[in-house]
This record gives structure tokens, sequence and C-alpha cells, in this order.
């Protein structure tokens, strides 16, 4: 089986507690080549393949595959290179802060409501969870260190 991109998000530790594979992208029983919760993780195949779906799901991977990164601007680019598009929100003592953008319909659509100028009263409970799924805040640190907020 191939990699599978993750498009909405998923908890890897409700998938770590199943007994769905040893690998969280294609569900197989592969060795690990990247360990990512108590030696369950990503196969070398579908890591050849990986393309970051939904940020908050893909946290561990794009962690690990960045931390060898230097600067802010290395990591900016990285993430770029790999597919998210970034709104910056704002800047303070050195870090910086973004929404990585997961679903860019769903988030362009409810604009307004994301960035606080209307009311997210104005739409049901589903409607609200696909909003808040839309996005995932990201911070990114001058020496390149990433921190994702799920």
């Amino acid at each position: 089986m191939l990699f599978r991109k993750k498009k909405t998000y998923e908890d890897i530790y409700k998938w770590h507690r199943s007994n769905n594979g040893t690998c969280f992208y294609c569900y197989e029983d592969k060795p690990v080549a990247i360990p990512l919760v108590s030696g369950k993780g990503i196969c070398q195949e579908c890591l050849d393949h990986f393309r970051i779906g939904h940020v908050g799901t893909d946290r561990h991977i794009i962690t690990h595959l960045t931390k060898g990164l230097r600067s802010h601007d290395d990591t900016v680019l990285w993430l770029r290179k790999h597919g998210i598009k970034l709104a910056p929100t704002g800047y303070k003592s050195g870090v910086h802060s973004y929404m990585a953008i997961n679903n860019p319909g769903i988030f362009t659509h409810y604009h307004d409501i994301i960035y606080g100028s209307a009311d997210i009263t104005t739409v049901d409970q589903n409607t609200v969870i696909k909003i808040m799924d839309s996005y995932t805040d990201i911070e990114i640190f001058k020496d390149g260190e990433i921190r994702i907020i799920y």
C-alpha cells in the first residue's frame, strides 16, 4: 500500500492505541523508518512519498523533518516548499506566529469568522468544527524551531 495524505485531523495517539499497523500513513505492519509514538511511526515507503496534508495531523513528522533547519526563513521556505500556505498572525519576542491553512476553501469562505470580524455563533456546531479544522496555529522561532499548536 502507498502513502495516504491526511486531509483532516487524525489523532495519532488514538491511532496508536488501536491496532492499525505500525505505519500511521499506510496502516500496515512495516518496519518504521521514523518512530513517532511508542515505536510506531512512518515506514520508509510512506516517508519517500510524504506530503503534508493536515498540519495538526502531520505535526510529529513535520517537527522531525525540520529539526535540522537553523533559521526562521529556512523553516518557512521548507513548509512552503512542502505545500503549506502560511498566514502571518503576529510576532512577539523573536517568535513568528502563523496560521497554516489545511483547507483553503473553508478557510477563505469563513475568513471573517476566523479573523474575528464576524461572530462564530452565526454557524452551526458542525461548521464550527470544519472552520477550526481548516487551519492549524504554528509558531516559528528565530533559530528555525517550530511549534505546532493543535
